[in-house]
């Protein structure tokens, strides 16, 4: 089974209106003019292109026959939540609320993709890879009980996020490897273009979840 989808069909999904030209726009201000000394406008920057998918993926699940609406409902709580998560990070001694309130958007995440089909083997890879991961690159001692837990947390989200064909795909699998970056930055030694990369693939890894709550004709889990 293919893992990522195809650019031509992303695309297709990005052109099918204008709904998402405010969030390429704020992406593309972020990378121009974010970074910086943490404050109130720093916060707002990189928190915009998230609002902007909220935006949209709330108006669809406003719309939306059951149960899209509920996986749009779910969506937009895990982009609600990131966005709050983004903003905290924007401080340093805000750390640890920023990672409860991402670990939040997982749980919601979760609660969007179900937990059909199993997929076993995505699970043992992704929870093998995490643990792997956590004992290659320890959190200092204060954060050494929620680092692992946050991680095997992030597995999951990617593992149910992976588990079937959608755009939700890549996003899922695409935030692992965004968070993956930064923890390793954090942690380990300096990554070269980190914040480049680490934001590139964030804000394509929530971009991609949020399409699969724009797709009308996403087959969506019940809740479970």
């Amino acid at each position: 089974m293919p893992i990522m989808i195809s650019s031509s069909d992303l695309m297709k999904a990005v052109g099918r209106s204008g709904r998402l030209v405010p969030f390429f726009k704020a992406v593309c201000v972020y990378f121009v003019v974010g970074g910086g000394a943490p404050s109130l406008s720093a916060a707002a920057l990189k928190c915009a292109p998230v609002l902007c998918l909220l935006l949209c993926v709330l108006v669809r699940a406003h719309t939306a026959p059951q149960p899209q609406r509920w996986y749009a409902h779910c969506v937009a709580t895990g982009l609600a939540l990131s966005a709050a998560g983004d903003a905290l990070l924007v401080w340093p001694q805000h750390f640890v609320a920023g990672m409860v309130a991402f670990a939040g958007a997982h749980v919601a995440y979760i609660l969007a993709f179900g937990l059909q089909p199993r997929a076993y083997g995505a699970a043992l890879a992704l929870f093998a890879g995490a643990l792997a991961y956590v004992r290659a690159v320890p959190a200092p001692a204060p954060l050494r009980a929620l680092v692992p837990a946050y991680a095997l947390l992030l597995a999951a989200m990617a593992w149910r996020g992976s588990a079937r064909a959608g755009y939700q795909r890549p996003g899922a699998l695409l935030f692992l490897l965004s968070d993956a970056i930064l923890g390793y930055g954090l942690f380990a030694e300096p990554v070269p273009y980190n914040q480049a990369l680490v934001m590139s693939t964030y804000y394509l890894g929530q971009l991609g979840i949020a399409l699969s709550a724009l797709e009308p004709a996403r087959a969506v889990a019940a809740p479970q």
